[in-house]
């Protein structure tokens, strides 16, 4: 969801050329496996980073960053023990001196803005910075998987999504994993709070920034708490092992949480950018937390999954919070029902789900993308818990998702997903669906489902609720304790 627009960042673009007997078209070729060591040195008032990066590989490499900006922030470019190194705009050029080498560069965090939109690639927050991993990690060519260690100075903290391997007096030590160079991931350096939560065999790294005003911090853990656990619910385990939760103070917007993201660069995090001058009372209210939480039930899906994965997120952040006692299961039902509502009023004639889909943001059309993926889960679990007396739901399905196919290094496409669902559910309910509603320029037919739980449409907009056992007994088994 996107309220704010991002502004433009400009970056003075550096002329570095480093030419240690090299030629800048000599061309070698590659090693095929690189082990590769980054050390980040952090001074106290974070104005720069200084990198040493050492390498186990013969020959020569090179070093690329995903980000347009990483080269306008470099200086200071150097080898080290004979290892020489050219720069080449947009990559750096190394020829190492045997098995191995070493070389360090500086990157410049002075251009940042001070409180700067939150989606750019270098924002300077209170008491702290976040930027992604791009702007720092010169990762040789078709390589990312690294260990990165951080050196600290006393009071400064890192937060990071990737698996901590060790923590030194000096600072943690992370192996990035294979998705470290997504450009979506977020590192946070300077003085703030974290805490770890074990919670059903996952291990949540909180980082709860500074803000100005001053942040409610039991408050905030309560919420957290809260919608964790809510999410843990729904299968009785969080849906993945290790999570980066990275909470930061904006002190503006007119909601709780301005914006959400799930990031999957190197890990699984999710990043919260909340108005702090918000009353408690709203943080509890409001469904960004839970639908965030609820995109760890499925891996990292293509653009044009977005129904898929925003219409799951849409009928979770409503469930789970119910079953929570976070709102009632009437309360989430009048949700849903009006989200179903919104959705069918972006429902444009002639525009089908996977055009919908396709073209979201341009055409605005979010609320036709996120309700009808709500609306035809809430369908798909209806089915299967009518064919199978309840052995079967939505619940059960993603749990054996998670058995047999979380977390994953590579990105899943929407039609791969719903397939898997099937076969784990022994049906076709999933990809069935998808094929009767995502070329259909009409918003699915909810009558058949309302009948099933004894939702009644209200002349006003409102729901009313039939009290037959059988349907009182499907809505209880959605909305109430699994």
């Amino acid at each position: 969801m996107v309220r704010f627009q991002r502004p433009v960042m400009p970056r003075p673009l550096i002329a570095l050329v480093i030419l240690l007997g090299l030629s800048a078209t000599v061309a070698w070729a590659s090693p095929t496996a690189v082990q590769a060591r980054y050390t980040i040195s952090v001074p106290a008032g974070l104005g720069s980073l200084h990198v040493e990066a050492c390498f186990e590989a013969g020959g020569i490499l090179d070093l690329q960053s995903r980000s347009p900006q990483a080269g306008g922030l470099l200086d200071g470019l150097e080898g080290a023990r004979d290892t020489q190194v050219v720069w080449h705009e947009d990559r750096i050029q190394v020829r190492l001196p045997g098995r191995d080498g070493c070389l360090s560069y500086r990157v410049g965090l002075d251009a940042a803005s001070q409180h700067g939109h939150w989606r750019r690639e270098l924002v300077v927050a209170t008491d702290a910075i976040l930027l992604d991993p791009d702007l720092f990690l010169w990762l040789p060519e078709g390589t990312s998987d690294v260990s990165v260690e951080f050196r600290l100075p006393p009071g400064l903290s890192v937060s990071a999504p990737w698996k901590m391997l060790a923590s030194t007096e000096q600072g943690p030590v992370f192996r990035t994993g294979a998705r470290a160079a997504l450009g979506d991931g977020k590192v946070a350096l300077g003085r703030f709070e974290t805490y770890r939560r074990e919670v059903a065999g996952a291990t949540i790294a909180v980082a709860l920034l500074n803000g100005v005003p001053a942040v409610d911090r039991p408050m905030v853990r309560r919420w957290l708490r809260a919608n964790i656990d809510a999410v843990t619910a729904v299968t009785g385990r969080f849906p993945v092992s290790r999570l980066q939760l990275l909470v930061v103070p904006i002190g503006s917007g007119d909601e709780p949480v301005p914006w959400g993201q799930v990031s999957r660069s190197g890990g699984d995090a999710v990043h919260l950018y909340i108005d702090q001058r918000m009353p408690d009372q709203t943080f509890m209210k409001d469904w960004v937390l839970s639908h965030e939480l609820s995109h760890l039930f499925h891996p990292y899906l293509s653009d044009g999954a977005r129904w898929v994965y925003e219409g799951l997120a849409s009928y979770y952040q409503n469930v789970s919070r119910a079953r929570a006692g976070m709102m009632s299961q009437g309360e989430a039902w009048e949700e849903l029902h009006a989200g179903f509502g919104r959705g069918r009023q972006g429902t444009r004639p002639g525009r089908s789900l996977a055009d919908a889909t396709e073209n979201m943001r341009a055409e605005r059309a979010y609320m036709q993308v996120y309700w009808s993926g709500a609306a035809i889960f809430l369908i798909a679990d209806l089915e299967l818990r009518q064919a199978t007396a309840q052995r079967l739901s939505l619940d059960r399905v993603l749990e054996a998702f998670a058995d047999c196919c979380l977390p994953v290094g590579s990105d899943w496409t929407g039609p791969a997903f719903l397939r898997q669902l099937d076969r784990l559910s022994g049906s076709d309910v999933f990809t069935r669906l998808a094929a009767r509603h995502r070329l259909s320029d009409r918003f699915p037919d909810m009558t058949a489902a309302y009948a099933q739980l004894g939702l009644r449409r209200l002349s006003g907009g409102g729901l009313a609720f039939d009290d037959h056992p059988d349907q009182v007994a499907m809505r209880a088994s959605i909305m109430g304790e699994p």
